[in-house]
C-alpha cells in the first residue's frame, strides 16, 4: 500500500509541475504568437480555469498522500510536515488565482473591451466624419483605452505570473524533499 501511495504522490507532483512548465513555456507563448491578441486572450481565459483546477486537485491528492505517508512513517517527519505546508500553500495560491485574481482580470478585460466597443462605434450615413479633408460615413471614431483599467490589469497579470513562478519553485522544492527524505 505504501508503494502505491508513494507512486500516486510522485505522479501528482509530476502532473502538477509538468502542467505548469508546459503551459507557461509552451502553450501560452505559442498561443500568443499564433492568434490575434483578443483571440489568444479568450483561449487562455478558457484554459486557465482548468489549469488552476488541476493545481487545486493535485494539492488535495498530495495532502492526502503526505498524510498517509507520514502516518506510516514512510516519509521523515520534518520533510513531510514541510511538504504538507508547502503543498497546502501552493494549492491555496492556485485557489486564490482561480477564484480571485483571474475573475477580476477577466472583468477588467471585459470592461476594457466594452469601453473600446462603445467608443469605436461606426458613424452612420447621417453623421459624416471628416478626416484629412475627406468625407466618409464608414470610418470609426478612435478608440481610447482607460489607462487605469489597463494599469490594474497589468498589475494583476504581474501578480499572477509571480505567483505561478512561486508555485513552480515550490514544486521543485517538493521534489528535492522527496529525494532528501528518500521517499522513493
Amino acid at each position: 500500500m505504501t508503494h502505491a501511495i508513494k507512486w500516486l504522490y510522485l505522479l501528482t507532483l509530476a502532473a502538477w509541475i509538468g502542467s505548469i512548465i508546459f503551459f507557461s513555456f509552451i502553450v501560452a507563448p505559442t498561443v500568443f504568437r499564433t492568434l490575434k491578441p483578443d483571440d489568444a486572450g479568450l483561449l487562455i481565459r478558457r484554459i486557465f480555469a482548468h489549469y488552476y483546477l488541476l493545481g487545486i486537485i493535485s494539492s488535495a491528492i498530495a495532502i492526502v498522500c503526505l498524510g498517509l505517508l507520514l502516518h506510516d512513517r514512510s516519509f521523515a517527519k520534518w520533510p513531510a510536515i514541510l511538504s504538507l505546508l508547502l503543498v497546502a500553500a501552493m494549492g491555496a495560491t492556485d485557489l486564490f488565482l482561480r477564484q480571485g485574481v483571474m475573475p477580476h482580470m477577466n472583468s477588467l478585460r471585459d470592461r476594457r473591451a466594452n469601453a473600446a466597443t462603445a467608443t469605436a462605434t461606426p458613424t452612420g450615413p447621417h453623421t459624416p466624419t471628416i478626416i484629412r479633408g475627406t468625407s466618409s460615413s464608414t470610418d470609426t471614431q478612435p478608440t481610447t483605452i482607460d489607462p487605469a483599467l489597463d494599469r490594474e490589469w497589468q498589475s494583476l497579470h504581474r501578480l499572477s505570473v509571480r505567483l505561478n513562478a512561486v508555485v513552480l519553485i515550490g514544486g521543485f522544492v517538493l521534489i528535492f524533499l522527496v529525494v532528501y527524505a528518500r521517499v522513493v
